[in-house]
């Protein structure tokens, strides 16, 4: 059994980056964002565009960062878990390296498997990119790219997000564990899928499973 997991409002309670961008992107980020969410761009070249806007050093925004962690509760429990019962679980985000490497080094979890954004800090603005299984530089199909590497391994997969940037990836998993916007999308579509709270209601339901 494999877990892949988003990030932001998936691990964490809150989303940090909306709140990055709430508080020191240069210009009109909700726009950019708008476009997203109506499908005009995909969240790859959303990303792209709105963390150009920011323009404060890295020290700076992780430090933000470290003062704003919510980790949503059983998180370390649900990992160890599947730590001693042989499910690898692997983080795949939309989010961003240098903001999700900082929260994992806080609580202590640096080691986890984790696939996301990369970026290379610039004086101008943050640049972001993306890169598929295979290191090619991509713009779109991130999670739903890892998904299908992960699914070559034969295995049962769980898809565990909140958000948009979930669907296409969950809609192709075995099993889906949906909190937020992606439990409404999912909802909508009628794709069968589980709910949770926190990730001890998580783990009894993956038990379940396994």
């Amino acid at each position: 059994m494999i877990i892949q997991c988003d990030f932001d409002g998936t691990i964490t309670r809150n989303n940090l980056s909306t709140l990055l961008r709430e508080n020191f992107a240069h210009g009109d980020w909700q726009k950019i964002e708008s476009s997203y969410l109506h499908g005009q761009l995909t969240v790859e070249q959303s990303n792209k565009l709105q963390y150009a806007l920011i323009k404060e050093p890295k020290e700076k925004l992780q430090e933000f960062v470290r003062q704003h962690i919510e980790v949503r509760p059983g998180f370390k429990e649900f990992v160890k878990y599947c730590q001693g019962n042989a499910i690898q679980f692997v983080i795949v985000s939309s989010g961003l390296d240098f903001y999700i490497e900082t929260v994992l080094a806080q609580i202590g979890m640096s080691d986890l498997e984790i696939h996301c954004g990369q970026t290379a800090f610039r004086e101008d603005g943050i640049d972001v990119f993306y890169t598929d299984p295979e290191g090619n530089t991509i713009d779109r199909g991130f999670k739903i790219k890892y998904l299908t590497s992960l699914k070559k391994q034969g295995k049962s997969i769980i898809y565990v997000g909140d958000g948009l940037s979930d669907l296409e990836a969950a809609r192709q998993a075995d099993h889906v564990f949906a909190i937020g916007y992606l439990l409404t999308l999912l909802r909508a579509e009628s794709v069968t899928c589980g709910s949770f709270t926190d990730f001890y209601d998580l783990l009894h339901q993956v038990r379940l499973l396994s």
